[in-house]
């Protein structure tokens, strides 16, 4: 795994695996600390989307700091990176989705996020609560900068002006109006008329406002007489895990994703379809690292992104915390496009990986647990 070097810190993504090429930071996280160099000392500053923690790190070393995001991945490489540079953060300090810190800050740190949706749901939060005035610096890789930026963040946040670009990056500068401009987004719906169920998701989450193909493909393909415990790993905003507890009312659906804003949004559909005494878990965290009980079926439809950043690493992943988490005879199903190597690693987990499915651009496995 890298070890890459920003100033004085020595930054590692989380997890840490061997033959881990992707760099915990880039040159829009060094351009805004580069900026943040000429504010004065002392000031109180919010990180948001902070990938690994060097924006968390850098600021905190001029004053104190908070960050706030929606992945439980970055906030834990944050705090492993403040432990291993010997410069432990709070993890108090750390701000789930709209929760806003104790004090108002007198800066905002801005990491642009990929997902659009997420970007104007954080735009509109800082315009509500924010400090009429507080500065706002924005940043990104320049190509992964969303079209039609400028308008966007003028739209809640008023004049804004896009800086020059250095190492490939570029800064926008804001100030909040002290006010909403523009109302928060409402949550996205995706609708099942098969099952006569419209699903809600929050910003940023998977598949909010389609259905993901492969998610279709498997939902054509779910197990029948679950009567025991099973996760839905990776849930976004549900889908598979709401329609396997449909179709099998005695089983239990553990609801499993890295983004709070995507358990929020399968707790909410949860409620919606089966009332508040439904039964079913939510899990907020690395796969299913932290859960003890052992299914007897278990869902996914894995990403093969990390970020902007094509990796099969996390799906890799998931297939080992899903052997681990089996019970005996237990049964995996994975739902992934076709020309993805995926048979291979699952056969050397699981003895076999067989395909229950295809079609032109899927595959489903299915892989029992002692087979």
């Amino acid at each position: 795994m890298p070890e890459t070097r920003l100033g004085d810190l020595v930054l590692r993504r989380w997890p840490r695996q061997r033959g881990d090429t992707l760099q915990a930071f880039d040159g829009a996280d060094r351009y805004l600390l580069r900026l943040l160099d000429e504010e004065a000392a002392g000031a109180r500053t919010l990180v948001i989307n902070d990938q690994c923690g060097a924006l968390w790190l850098g600021a905190g070393e001029r004053g104190p700091t908070w960050s706030a995001g929606d992945d439980w991945v970055a906030r834990r490489a944050a705090l492993a990176n403040g432990e291993d540079n010997r410069r432990p953060l709070d993890p108090a300090h750390w701000l789930w989705p709209w929760q806003t810190p104790p004090e108002a800050p007198h800066q905002v740190l801005l990491r642009l996020p990929k997902s659009l949706s997420l970007l104007e749901g954080q735009l509109a939060w800082l315009a509500e609560w924010l400090p009429a005035g507080t500065p706002i610096l924005a940043a990104g890789m320049d190509k992964h900068l969303p079209p039609q930026l400028v308008p966007l963040m003028e739209r809640y946040l008023g004049e804004t002006r896009a800086g020059l670009g250095w190492k490939k990056a570029r800064v926008f500068r804001a100030r909040a109006p002290g006010e909403a401009l523009a109302p928060m987004p409402e949550p996205a719906t995706v609708s099942l008329p098969a099952r006569g169920w419209t699903l809600s998701a929050g910003p940023g989450v998977f598949g909010r406002r389609h259905l993901d193909i492969g998610a279709r493909f498997l939902l054509q393909h779910l197990p029948r007489d679950v009567t025991g415990p099973a996760a839905d790993l990776g849930c976004g905003n549900g889908v598979l895990g709401l329609s396997l507890a449909a179709d099998n009312p005695d089983a239990r659906v553990t609801f499993c994703d890295v983004s709070s804003l995507a358990v929020d949004s399968a707790r909410h559909n949860a409620e919606a379809l089966f009332g508040a005494q439904h039964g079913h878990r939510f899990h907020l965290g690395h796969g299913l690292d932290g859960v003890e009980e052992a299914f007897d079926r278990i869902l996914l439809n894995p990403p093969f992104h990390r970020g902007h950043a094509v990796d099969d690493r996390v799906a890799r992943t998931l297939f080992r915390h899903a052997h681990r988490h089996l019970a005996p005879g237990g049964e995996l199903r994975v739902v992934a496009n076709r020309h993805l190597p995926y048979r291979r690693p699952l056969a050397k987990l699981f003895g076999r990986a067989d395909i229950l499915a295809r079609n032109e651009k899927f595959v489903i496995y299915r892989c029992v647990a002692g087979g």
